[in-house]
């Protein structure tokens, strides 16, 4: 309490105070440092005017900043009715006989819609739109087909958050074109909710801000703007907004008063309207029109103090609370439309310009001492280009925050020498902190390796340590897509299987800790322990496994002696025998695989000679797959119908022809666990060859055949637990293989105070006792978040005395649903709708209801009372004076 308090009162003084309720838990600190209130005079404009091509309409003319040999400096590309030309480095001509050749042009929009990591084009022409596929450098006309129709901008969002890049052609009659990823397009227009209207421009954008959401704002020329929420799942709606009105052709969304919520900028070429974001809510703040200019508006810092210029044609103004002001210096420049980037790479923002019918490049020579830094980000699992990630900046008291868009961003820093916490947060919502970053730098930020959803974990204490088990609850992935629309269906219990060297008494009790280390939410109403004893020859494993309904019965198998392959070879013919002998994590990996988990269709043939000649027997493997998440489960099914393909088994018939004969074989749900397939009367002929076929990244360890399928003897004895102790903990030590070929394994031993992401919203399980939520699957559960940990005793001195002769193994069941946070993940963002037993489906329809009996209100009222916690803290608060920005210079 006494340290409590210290560092209650040192951090009273501080620009934000830390939330020390649980602020060792959070990732970042704020800095005791008081916000800069005196601004330093404004440095006078001066650039370097160089004109690098002539020949441009301006009345049709357009910018756009791209990387198009992905050498991580920005390049440009200009274009007007009268052709298009590419800039290298914002300067130098770039001959491309297919850009060259194009003509009549209304708008470009760069973006890259294969993921090689080179930005294409979508082209809109009087003809109307097109693809141009960027090959190294090189750009090709795109055999794609869009819809057809007269557009005049085209805005590229992954709006069903799929891992790729759709299109929105914004016109009188706007289409949606959905990416299939297999290099072509489908007209998706039906699922957007789009207005009748006369679209003029689009831009995207987080609405709210720790969301992971692509909204989209669109103004029109006969009606007022719209935003068109992005509600996940490929499903939007258009809530009131009559903020914007007709015919502004321009927009930018930013974080101009740097309260870490974007803000739209709206301007026809004549009149700048600034629209403050108040926690999700456009609000108009003030007007200002400049005179004869009829040019588009670009923001940028032209000084790096950290604060925002609004340019339009060459008049410079600056925000004063909620007002706009003209502070128009000499040395500017006048043009017509344009684009701003560190062209040269000094750390100034330069800006390319349209003028009359010449291209220019404005070089930004103002003369200051300001910092600066560069980002460039490299998508992982994500999109290689990081489009819509968010990068925030926190140095002392200044905070900043843009947007990536597959292009460097640079990022003015004022007089800070120190940057505390650069922090990323990737299009699929998961946060990365690099701390105690340099200035006047260029810095380099690949997407970190980690699982983000995936089931609770297990650890158990050996009488040592406490060792990591397995996950649980594979078999139950709530809300988990399975394609367009479509969601898994879910079991609701698993057997997890515990050998005796795993689990020890301590105070004559066995503890086993259940821990939320991922990005979801677990909702457990059982835990029970299993002692299973059985003669010491022979191994039992249970029947559990992931498959699609019928699920699996609870039952166990015996096995006294195992039967290994004779052969085993992958899909290229290699022999990888010696990978499955024993269980050693050496794996057959030689098959395709991405980092999403989506693999080349590839093959185990195993063959097991001349065993089980009744016909009797049962394959027992052990393994895990890497589970691809639901939105890589919709991005394939727009693939192909087929999508996924699930494990299905295969023998030979007696003309030595594969036949299937289990469609659904089943897999681990999951880290490494054991499954077992009955075999019997499943071979066709005399062959005991057999065929494991599936496009999942599935590794499997150990296999063997065992000739007995009879139920084993064994003495099964239940244990309630007698304390179960809910808790906040933190995380494990995650462990993870750079090429995913290993399974992610967690330390218990090193905990980590920092998280990537915040437990989903809603109302969870108060912290203490809750032994009576797990003695029966009664619906009133246990619901944990991230960091959560759920501590069971169960008693040692109730189980019976071995025979001689036999050994004593564990099972615990675990009878419950985890949901994550993917953005195709149904209800992704919150805890409730409440899962139950008695649901058909989740999402359950409307005629199905959670029980509302008085027990589980009662359930309700004395458990659930716990807000979500904030793990990882906003870098800025949201309680500053309206206006103000935070810590800017001037």
């Amino acid at each position: 309490m006494k340290l409590f308090q210290q560092i209650r009162q040192q951090q009273a003084g501080a620009a934000i105070p830390e939330d020390l309720e649980w602020s060792f838990y959070a990732e970042v600190y704020d800095i005791i440092e008081p916000p800069a209130v005196v601004e330093p005079p404004q440095a006078e404009l001066k650039f370097d005017d160089r004109q690098i091509a002539t020949g441009f309409d301006p009345q049709t003319a357009g910018l756009a900043v791209l990387d198009y040999n992905a050498d991580a400096r920005p390049d440009l590309i200009a274009w007007s009715a009268n052709g298009v030309q590419l800039f290298r480095n914002g300067s130098e001509k770039v001959n491309d006989a297919t850009l060259a050749a194009l003509k009549d042009v209304r708008s470009i929009a760069p973006g890259d819609f294969n993921n090689d990591g080179y930005p294409d084009l979508c082209v809109l022409t009087e003809a109307g739109a097109s693809l141009y596929l960027n090959q190294s450098g090189q750009f090709q006309k795109s055999p794609v087909v869009l819809p057809a129709g007269s557009f005049v901008k085209g805005v590229w969002i992954d709006y069903d958050h799929d891992y790729d890049l759709d299109m929105i052609l914004l016109g009188d009659d706007s289409r949606l074109a959905r990416n299939n990823g297999t290099a072509s397009f489908s007209d998706r227009t039906s699922d957007f909710p789009f207005v009748a209207g006369k679209a003029t421009d689009g831009v995207v954008m987080d609405l709210m801000a720790h969301e992971n959401a692509f909204d989209l704002v669109v103004s029109y020329a006969d009606r007022t703007g719209v935003i068109y929420r992005d509600r996940l799942g490929g499903k939007y709606e258009v809530p009131p907004f009559q903020a914007v009105l007709q015919d502004w052709a321009y927009a930018t969304a930013l974080d101009w008063n740097r309260d870490g919520w974007t803000d739209v900028v709206w301007n026809n070429g004549r009149t700048t309207t600034l629209f403050r974001n108040d926690h999700g809510t456009l609000e108009p703040l003030s007007s200002l029109v400049v005179e004869d200019v009829g040019a588009s508006l670009v923001t940028v810092d032209l000084e790096g103090s950290g604060s925002i210029d609004f340019v339009v044609g060459g008049r410079a103004m600056r925000v004063r609370g909620d007002f706009l002001e003209d502070t128009t210096r000499r040395g500017g420049f006048n043009y017509w439309v344009a684009a701003a980037s560190d062209f040269t790479g000094d750390g100034k923002v330069d800006v390319a310009a349209i003028t009359r019918n010449s291209v220019h490049l404005f070089t930004n020579r103002i003369q200051t001492n300001n910092s600066w830094v560069r980002v460039t980000l490299a998508g992982v699992k994500n999109l290689k280009l990081a489009p819509g990630a968010r990068v925030e900046i926190r140095a002392g008291s200044l905070y900043l925050k843009q947007t990536y868009q597959g292009v460097p961003l640079t990022f003015g820093l004022g007089s800070h020498t120190q940057i505390d916490t650069i922090r990323i947060t990737w299009p699929n919502g998961l946060i990365q902190n690099e701390v105690n970053q340099p200035v006047n730098k260029t810095l380099v930020f690949k997407e970190a390796q980690r699982l983000s959803g995936s089931c609770p974990m297990i650890f158990t204490w050996n009488g040592k340590y406490f060792q990591f088990i397995t996950d649980v609850l594979g078999v139950a992935p709530l809300g988990a897509s399975l394609g367009d629309g479509k969601y898994f269906p879910v079991d609701h219990d698993e057997y997890i299987q515990i050998p005796a060297s795993a689990l020890d008494t301590v105070n004559n009790r066995y503890e086993i800790r259940i821990t939320e280390e991922l990005r979801e939410v677990s909702y457990l109403d059982k835990a029970q322990l299993m002692a299973v004893d059985h003669p010491a020859g022979t191994d039992i494993y249970s029947n559990d496994k992931f498959k699609s309904p019928p699920f699996p019965e609870f039952r166990l198998f015996g096995v006294s002696k195992r039967a290994y392959p004779k052969t085993a070879r992958d899909q290229a013919g290699s022999d990888v025998l010696p990978r499955l002998l024993k269980n050693d994590l050496a794996y057959p990996d030689s098959f395709q695989r991405d980092y999403s988990g989506v693999a080349e269709l590839h093959t185990l043939d195993l063959d097991f000679g001349s065993v089980a000649p009744d016909n009797n027997s049962i394959l027992v493997l052990s393994g895990w797959v890497d589970w691809a998440d639901g939105s890589t489960f919709r991005a394939v099914s727009q693939e192909s119908p087929q999508g996924l393909v699930m494990p299905y088994l295969q023998v030979k018939d007696a003309s030595g022809n594969w036949q299937t004969v289990i469609e659904d074989m089943g897999m681990p749900a999951g880290k490494p666990k054991t499954i077992v397939v009955d075999l019997s009367g499943k071979f066709l002929s005399a062959s005991r060859e057999v065929r494991i076929v599936t496009s999942l990244a599935l590794y499997w360890d150990e296999i063997f055949l065992s000739e007995d399928s009879s139920a084993p003897r064994l003495v099964l004895t239940p244990l309630d637990a007698d304390s179960a102790e809910l808790r906040f903990r933190g995380f494990s030590k995650p462990v993870i293989h750079p090429e995913r070929k290993q399974p992610e394994q967690f330390d218990y031993q090193q905990w980590m105070a920092v998280s990537m992401w915040n437990p989903t919203p809603g109302m969870y399980t108060r912290y203490g006792d809750v032994r009576p939520l797990v003695l029966k699957a009664d619906d009133e559960l246990v619901l944990m978040g991230s960091g959560d940990e759920l501590r069971l005793l169960y008693p040692a001195d109730q189980l019976p005395a071995l025979p001689e002769g036999w050994t004593r193994d564990f099972l615990l069941l675990v009878d419950g649903w985890a949901k994550d946070q993917d953005a195709n993940t149904a209800f992704a963002t919150s805890v409730e709708p409440l899962p139950f037993h008695g649901m058909s489906q989740y999402p359950y329809p409307a005629t199905e209801h959670f029980p509302d009996d008085s027990a589980h209100r009662a359930w309700r009222e004395q458990y659930n009372t716990r807000p979500a916690l904030r793990l990882v803290r906003p870098l800025v608060e949201t309680t500053q004076q309206r206006g103000q920005p935070l810590g800017g210079e001037r």
